[in-house]
């Protein structure tokens, strides 16, 4: 919660403070590492969705491990970053889309987390792709 917490607030020292320096964090298309993964996962979704929100749902926690199911809302009124590291002029539209996230914590930091979501889905959204 801490994490949507910061994410929602725009407090990017908060939300970097809530990973260990030696992180790491993946989702479709993207993987980071340490605090310039952050800056660049930060950069990634701020950018292409200035407005958006975290609302979380379920989170479970067991031992070191945490599993979360979320949903991101946003409108696309940035650029995306494409597969081949072009920019995709922003849309305008918005989107809905849920995400997993699993994550290891050592300590109170967590040293990893790997989100998953449907691509094609948020792309359709986006009118990227055809419905």
């Amino acid at each position: 919660q801490r994490q949507a917490d910061t994410w929602n607030a725009r407090d990017r020292e908060g939300f970097f403070a809530t990973y260990a320096d030696d992180c790491e964090v993946t989702a479709p298309g993207f993987t980071g590492k340490g605090r310039q993964g952050l800056e660049e996962f930060w950069s990634l979704w701020m950018d292409g969705f200035p407005d958006n929100q975290v609302i979380v749902g379920l989170v479970f926690a067991e031992g070191d491990h945490l599993a979360e199911e979320s949903r991101f809302e946003g409108t696309n009124s940035g650029p995306l970053a494409g597969p081949d590291g072009s920019q995709i002029p922003a849309t305008g539209l918005r989107a809905s889309a849920a995400f997993s996230a699993l994550s290891t914590v050592r300590g109170d930091k967590v040293a990893t987390t790997r989100f998953y979501f449907d691509q094609v889905e948020l792309l359709t959204q986006l009118g990227l792709m055809p419905a």
